[in-house]
């Protein structure tokens, strides 16, 4: 009886480890879940910002820095970054020949003049007298790299 004992003994000490460990494994190995819910933001709403966009590192991306003031046909566009087709997004700018700057959609670029939306290609400058269409240049392909004709 007492080998029988000690053996149902083992055995049930060893299903109790077996257990513990397959416990904590399933503990480390599970995805942890947040107390806090998951909120969807709709992409149509735009978040009213009460501090200005600080774009001074996404103009260094394009090789830029700040800029001023000047006419509508003054102004450059060097790149822009939309979001998709909404014409929402950043563009950068270079006004009279000086450094370009980056403008988000609904900041004031100059005087009376405020970036109206951005769209791949081009952007659409809002001013007193009108909207003006501004398109990116044409650039010529890199060297070596000859185009299909």
């Amino acid at each position: 009886m007492r080998i029988s004992l000690q053996s149902n003994l083992n055995l049930l000490l060893t299903l109790a480890i077996v257990a513990m460990v397959t416990f904590w494994i399933l503990q480390f190995s599970s995805p942890k879940a947040t107390n806090e819910p998951v909120v969807a933001i709709a992409t149509s709403d735009r978040v009213a910002r009460t501090t200005p966009l600080d774009t001074a590192p996404l103009a260094g991306l394009f090789g830029a820095s700040s800029s001023g003031t000047s006419s509508p046909s003054q102004i450059k566009l060097v790149g822009v970054i939309a979001q998709g087709g909404k014409g929402h997004g950043v563009a950068l700018l270079s006004i009279s020949g000086r450094p370009a700057k980056a403008f988000r959609v609904g900041e004031t670029v100059d005087g009376d003049m405020t970036l109206a939306s951005v769209n791949a290609g081009y952007i659409v400058l809002d001013q007193s007298d009108g909207l003006l269409e501004i398109s990116l240049p044409e650039r010529a392909p890199p060297a070596g790299i000859n185009p299909v004709q």
